[in-house]
C-alpha cells in the first residue's frame, strides 16, 4: 500500500510546467480531462444493488476539513464495519491524515496535497498510479468541493459506480450523483452515501461513533483535573475555540453566572487546543478570572477529559463535534446559520440549543439564548 505522502516536490522553478491547464477555458480543460482519463466514452448499464453487493474495494474522498470529517464519521464507520470483507482506501487532506490515519489505518489513509495537485507533478502522478492500481469497484466522494484533477484521478481509477454527494462533478465523471432533500445539513448528505446500499441484499444502517480514549489519555485527563482541585464527576468542560466570537463570550457569561455552576462543588472548567491537529486561541484572563483553565495538546487527552467530566458544552465547531463522540453529555449551542451541523438525529446524547442574534445598537450585540 502507498505511504501517506505519496510523490515529491519538483525542484525550485520547476513548477510552472505543471500548471499548462490553467491557461485552457473550463470547457476545454473538462474535455481533455475526460479524454486523458481513459474512462471510455460512454457509461456501461449496471444495478446498483448487484453492484453493491459484489463490492469488494471502496476508494473513498473524506471532506476536506476537520469538522467535515467528525460529521461524517459515523457514516464511514458504519460503511467499513458492516463491509468487513470489503477494502478501503481513503483520500485525504494532507493537514488531517494523522488523525485520519489513526480512525481509519495507516496503510488505507492516503495525503492529497493541494499545494502540488497539478498536471503531471510527481505527487499527482503518484496519487493516480495508487488510485488506478487499488481498482476500485466504487468510488465515493464526499468532498463540498472537489479540485479538477482530483475529479479526473477518481474517474481514472476506473470504477463502474461512481458516486458524488456534492453533485459539483461534470457529466462523466460521476454516474451517482446523491441529492438529499435537506442538502444543507451535513450528516443528511453524508448518510446518503450509506442509503445506496438499501438497493442491496445487507443495507447500512448508520450508528453513532464513539471514540473510546487509551487508559493513559483517562490517567493524564484526571490528573489535569486534580490539579486544578477539581471532582470529575462534578465538573463541565466549557470548549473554548474561537477567542473572537461574540457569541462564545455571551455563551460563556451566561454559564458563568448561573449560581448552580459554583454550588455543591460543581465546578466549570475552560478547555482548549493547542495541538497540530487545530490550535484555537486561549480565553481572555479578563473574561474567565476565577475560573480554572488548560490548553490541550492532544486529542487524546482530550478524549480522556471527555470521558471523566460531567458533561461538555460550546457553541458549534471542532471541539465540540469531537466531544459529542467522547463518552460524555453534550450541550451544543447553535446559530440559525449552524443548521448543516446538526448531527443530534444520530446521537441522543448531543443537546441542541438554537440561538438567535439580536441587534441592541449599531456597534453592539447581544444574544438571546
Amino acid at each position: 500500500m502507498a505511504s501517506k505522502n505519496p510523490g515529491g516536490a519538483p525542484g525550485i522553478g520547476k513548477r510552472w510546467p505543471y500548471k499548462a491547464l490553467n491557461f485552457l477555458s473550463e470547457r476545454r480543460m473538462w474535455e481533455y480531462l475526460r479524454g486523458k482519463s481513459g474512462a471510455g466514452p460512454g457509461e456501461k448499464p449496471f444495478r446498483l444493488g448487484e453492484a453493491l453487493t459484489g463490492c469488494k474495494r471502496i476508494l473513498l474522498a473524506l471532506p476536506d476539513g476537520l469538522q467535515e470529517n467528525l460529521v461524517a464519521f459515523p457514516v464511514v464507520r458504519s460503511l467499513v464495519r458492516e463491509r468487513p470483507d470489503t477494502v478501503f482506501l481513503f483520500l485525504a487532506n494532507q493537514q488531517l491524515t494523522a488523525f485520519l490515519a489513526a480512525l481509519y489505518g495507516h496503510d488505507q489513509t492516503i495525503g492529497i496535497r493541494q499545494d502540488e495537485l497539478y498536471w503531471g507533478e510527481p505527487h499527482f502522478l503518484e496519487l493516480r498510479r495508487v488510485a488506478e492500481e487499488f481498482r476500485p469497484d466504487v468510488s465515493i466522494n464526499l468532498r463540498e468541493s472537489t479540485p479538477p484533477l482530483l475529479h479526473f484521478i477518481l474517474r481514472a481509477a476506473r470504477a463502474p459506480i461512481r458516486v458524488q454527494a456534492n453533485g459539483d462533478a461534470p457529466e462523466g465523471f460521476a454516474n451517482v450523483v446523491l441529492r438529499p432533500s435537506e442538502p444543507s445539513n451535513l450528516l443528511r448528505r453524508f448518510s446518503q452515501a450509506a442509503a445506496l446500499w438499501d438497493a442491496a441484499e445487507s443495507p447500512i444502517a448508520v450508528k453513532w461513533a464513539r471514540l473510546t480514549p487509551a487508559p493513559g489519555n483517562i490517567k493524564d485527563a484526571r490528573s489535569r483535573l486534580e490539579s486544578e482541585g477539581l471532582r470529575p464527576e462534578a465538573t463541565r468542560l466549557f470548549l473554548w475555540q474561537y477567542g473572537n466570537s461574540l457569541r462564545e463570550h455571551a455563551l460563556f457569561r451566561k454559564i458563568a453566572a448561573d449560581p448552580a455552576e459554583r454550588s455543591e462543588g460543581r465546578s466549570l472548567l475552560i478547555v482548549s487546543i493547542a495541538g497540530s491537529l487545530f490550535q484555537t486561541p486561549p480565553p481572555p484572563p479578563d473574561l474567565t478570572a476565577g475560573f480554572p483553565a488548560q490548553r490541550i495538546d492532544s486529542t487524546g487527552t482530550m478524549l480522556g477529559l471527555f470521558a471523566s467530566t460531567r458533561s461538555s458544552i460550546g457553541v458549534n465547531g471542532p471541539l465540540l463535534h469531537l466531544a459529542s463522540m467522547g463518552d460524555t453529555d453534550v450541550e451544543a449551542h447553535f446559530g440559525g446559520e449552524d443548521r448543516a451541523w446538526d448531527t443530534s438525529a444520530l446521537n441522543g446524547r448531543m443537546r441542541i440549543i438554537y440561538e438567535e442574534p439580536q441587534a441592541e445598537a449599531a456597534g453592539s450585540h447581544s444574544l438571546r439564548i
